[in-house]
């Protein structure tokens, strides 16, 4: 670079220029960029950069260490194996085959791996270890491999209360049985529509006294969407509270919500006691495989302690149709307290075939009204129903026929609830239209529903009690 002085003799402060001559200056680029990867260039980080660093590569030294010493000083003296390999790649012929070996059953039956190993989602070719909760590539060598690495000793040697994983049954886990009802959450007419918790002793002692079992928190039919963490955490301690108190059985849905938000419901769950978890997928970033959900709930399941996990497969409202049966397949050894599903579709057949699946470990709840004698008759011995808050009686008419035999009565109970529950339905939304009816039947005042849902006019809950008079309910 050539640097120039010039005095202007006619300024009187005698002011110098500078010129500065770049033209033959190899340093500085004066070509357009052409492509987009030559814009970017100049913007690469070093070799050395902090940029590069990839907490994986500390992730892969540590397992190293963790190796036998002996088993590290055959890898680093490879001898004549590796002197073959370099000649190999000398001769421009380099060895680049891969052969990778497939995860087998049969080493689940070795008792030393038989505690932590099982099959992963991410493929055939990998296995799963559910004391470090980590896949990793398959082959019997390295099984055995990770079993004498330091990470999974230290993982072995952690305190029972969370290492140890229920290898139990879903009857053991899972003792549950018959009727389940989804509850509503009542509201304050007032503009604010804030939850009304001086209603939910007596909807306890309503159930109690038709003869109900068990019972769903924060649910679609609950609105446990529009509620608040805070609104859902209070909701289920006054239904433990007074479930507790009158003997029914608890679960909660803590799905539909930000992840975050559905793991700090689960510690809650747990530390409020219920007697399971539900949980809907992810309505933000919906889950695209049945993989997906697969991950999806094993995350959550490490925060809820040893209760039961279920999943509810409702796909008219989460617009999630994943096949239910490659799921329950997948998911079988990856997530130990996952119990079952909440079967919510119109589909009996679909229902049956994957409630037969895997009768021994899942439990499959038939989640319709419609379908309850098709369901009892197929051999469910848990369903779900909406009309167990408006008419428990005709559900358990339905049951209680089909195990004496009377079928006629059965038929003619499951007649009668369809064509109510379809009377109500028509008068508008699920959530509104069944809160209506409850007012109607129950005498207890729970027709409001939260924004975005709108609570049904006067006039339309008018017309409805005179179609639930007309067909003899009330």
């Amino acid at each position: 670079m050539d640097v120039k002085k010039e005095s202007n003799k006619g300024d009187e402060d005698g002011i110098e220029i500078i010129q500065l001559d770049i033209e033959n200056d190899d340093k500085i680029k004066t070509e357009t960029p052409k492509t987009a990867k030559d814009l970017f260039s100049d913007f690469k980080p070093d070799s050395g950069s902090d940029l590069e660093h990839n907490d994986e590569d500390d992730t892969d030294d540590d397992e190293d260490d963790d190796e036998p010493l002996a088993k590290r000083i055959k890898k680093e003296n490879p001898g004549k194996t590796g002197k073959k390999r370099r000649d190999s790649k000398s001769n421009g012929t380099p060895n680049n085959k891969k052969y990778l070996q497939k995860y087998k059953k049969e080493w689940e039956d070795i008792p030393s791996v038989k505690p932590w190993l099982s099959e992963s989602v991410h493929g055939e070719t990998y296995f799963y270890c559910k004391f470090c909760k980590k896949d990793y590539k398959c082959g019997k060598s390295e099984v055995f491999k990770h079993m004498s690495s330091m990470k999974h000793k230290r993982n072995t040697t952690q305190p029972p209360s969370e290492k140890v994983i229920k290898k139990v049954g879903s009857n053991q886990m899972m003792k549950f049985r018959g009727l389940l009802c989804p509850v509503v959450t009542p509201f304050v007419k007032a503009r604010t529509k804030d939850v009304c918790y001086d209603l939910i002793k007596p909807y306890v002692k309503f159930l109690k006294a038709c003869g109900v079992k068990g019972v769903l928190v924060n649910d679609v039919l609950g609105e446990g969407m529009s509620l608040t963490i805070s609104e859902r955490k209070k909701v289920l301690e006054y239904w433990c509270n007074y479930c507790k108190e009158y003997g029914i059985f608890v679960m909660v849905q803590i799905g539909g919500a930000p992840l975050r938000s559905v793991i700090e419901l689960a510690m809650h769950a747990e530390k409020t006691g219920v007697g399971a978890v539900v949980l809907l997928p992810d309505l933000y970033h919906r889950p695209q495989t049945h993989l997906d959900l697969i991950r999806y709930i094993k995350t959550v399941s490490h925060n809820t302690g040893s209760m039961p996990v279920l999943y509810h497969h409702y796909p008219k409202y989460t617009n999630l149709n994943i096949d239910m049966k490659k799921f329950l397949l997948d998911i079988t050894g990856e997530v130990d307290t996952f119990v079952g599903l909440i079967y919510t579709t119109g589909d009996l057949q679909e229902t049956v075939s994957v409630m037969e699946l895997n009768p021994e470990k899942f439990i499959v709840f038939m989640g319709t009204d419609e379908g309850m004698l098709g369901a009892v008759a197929s051999g469910f011995t848990c369903v779900m129903g909406n009309s167990l808050n408006i008419l428990p009686k005709l559900a358990e008419s339905i049951c209680s026929c089909m195990e004496n035999g009377e079928i006629k009565s059965a038929q003619a109970s499951q007649t009668l609830l369809t064509k109510a529950i379809t009377n109500i339905y028509n008068h508008g939304e699920m959530v509104p239209t069944l809160k209506a009816a409850m007012s109607i039947i129950t005498k207890l005042p729970m027709d409001t529903v939260r924004d975005p849902l709108q609570t049904l006019w006067d006039g339309t809950v008018s017309k409805m009690r005179e179609k639930l008079r007309e067909i003899g309910i009330i």
